[in-house]
């Protein structure tokens, strides 16, 4: 696939997608995902080199999507799966070999890794599909700079145990009940159960649904609520798996986790239930980025391209769990799955509302956040 010269601004490049929205989707249930139905073998030989995260990620990834790049380029397609260790890995590589070529990461990793250099910008002719994804996910600085592909990934959502509680819960709030103090568990992150916190303060306060804003507007004020609340949480836990573990065991009979980790224990009949309150819904920000120092651009955002696509996408929700961020496929999977549809958005209604973790807030403050986090909110863990 010969790399175009020309490089599309972001207003080209959505208006380019608007009007050709339809033959792209087209190709990609056909199996055709690249921008050059015709090149589809010119990478043939070659190896990309993939880091994405371990778990759900790495299984769908691993599973459905490198044997669709591969399909689509003729590449072969090397994944390491981890969590915390790509960037470090990536500063560690000698210049001109970067140790990964393509990186699926998050906001709280990967925006400083760009501003620090280590990435390229793209070449949105090769991700047509990109264009199939709601505008609302795509409007952010990377997008508009042209760093790479980034859309809502794993949802915040409440779980409980149907064993001991009869009835899902149906608001943040709900986790103040006194019954629940020292039942609660609550991911040991605090990108994530900050805002948790956040969500239980506005509820409470019957102002539902501006737990971003407040984030955003007065980050001291969620950090002295969970400081104020810490002890209704008997366990931090470290990984999805581990809080459905102690959730099944009744350790906890309620908290928050990833919505993709919810589906498992779900469907092979766990006493699990799910709630998401239609407000302040939240993902984690997450991303496609191409190194500085690979020399493999084109392949590897040919790779973003499958990922893009209409095809994958509807296995990604199927099979993994996961949100997609092209409404018609949204719309597909719910009428399929109803915990797919109770968990994850899927109404083009609600694509605009559908927001991520307040990184802006958080990375106004980092150190000071981190470091009373650690010291008041997970002290007495």
């Amino acid at each position: 696939m010969s790399r175009s010269s020309k490089r599309l601004t972001r207003r080209e490049f959505v208006k380019k997608g608007a009007a050709g929205s339809l033959g792209v989707a087209a190709a990609s249930r056909m199996g055709l995902w690249g921008a050059d139905v015709q090149a589809s073998q010119d990478f043939k030989g070659e190896e990309l080199r993939v880091f994405t995260y371990a778990g759900a990620w790495g299984d769908q990834l691993t599973k459905n999507w490198a044997p669709m790049v591969q399909e689509a380029t003729g590449a072969e397609v090397i994944i390491e799966l981890g969590w915390w260790d790509s960037i470090p890995k990536l500063k560690a590589s000698p210049p001109g070999q970067p140790a990964f070529d393509l990186i699926m990461t998050d906001a709280t990793q990967g925006y400083p890794a760009i501003r620090e250099g280590m990435f390229q910008k793209v070449n949105w002719d090769n991700i047509p599909n990109a264009s199939l994804f709601h505008p609302a996910v795509m409007d952010n600085w990377v997008v508009n700079e042209s760093w790479g592909v980034t859309w809502p990934d794993a949802a915040q959502t409440g779980v409980y145990n149907t064993d001991v509680i009869k009835g899902a819960p149906d608001s943040w709030a709900d986790l103040l009940d006194d019954n629940f103090t020292n039942k609660i568990g609550l991911y040991n992150s605090f990108y994530f159960s900050l805002f948790t916190f956040a969500c239980m303060m506005v509820s409470s306060q019957g102002m539902a649904g501006t737990a971003r804003d407040v984030c955003n507007s007065d980050i001291s004020k969620v950090l002295e609520f969970a400081k104020s609340q810490r002890d209704r949480v008997n366990y931090w836990w470290p990984s999805s798996s581990d809080m459905a573990l102690n959730l099944v065991q009744q350790n906890v009979h309620v908290g928050n986790i990833h919505s993709v980790d919810a589906f498992m224990p779900v469907r092979e009949g766990e006493p699990i239930g799910t709630f998401v309150p239609k407000t302040d819904r939240a993902s984690f920000q997450a991303i496609w980025l191409v190194a500085e120092d690979t020399k493999k651009n084109a392949l590897a955002e040919a790779a973003i391209n499958v990922f893009c696509g209409e095809e994958f996408q509807e296995i990604y929700a199927l099979d993994g769990g996961f949100p997609t961020s092209i409404p018609s496929v949204a719309a597909r999977v719910a009428g399929q799955d109803a915990l797919w549809a109770g968990i994850n958005t899927h109404k083009a209604a609600d694509f605009n509302a559908w927001g991520t973790y307040p990184y802006d807030a958080y990375f106004a403050d980092w150190d000071n956040i981190v470091e009373y986090w650690d010291r008041e909110v997970l002290r007495s863990s």
